[in-house]
């Protein structure tokens, strides 16, 4: 799957998994190849927010 999403958008797919199942990994893979470019390059550049946003949160006390 990851080689069909990259081939359509140009990026890897990107997800903040963590609290995910992989049954819902695979739900939001499969939704996520049907957006438009524009509806999933916002929608991957929200992920990066939010992976980065979990990781600082795991930095402070």
């Amino acid at each position: 799957m990851n080689d069909t999403y990259k081939a359509r958008f140009g990026f890897p797919f990107i997800l903040a998994v963590r609290g995910l199942t992989r049954t819902a990994i695979l739900e939001n893979f499969e939704a996520r190849v049907a957006n438009d470019a524009e509806t999933e390059f916002a929608t991957a550049t929200a992920q990066v927010e939010r992976i980065a946003l979990l990781r600082l949160r795991e930095m402070l006390p």
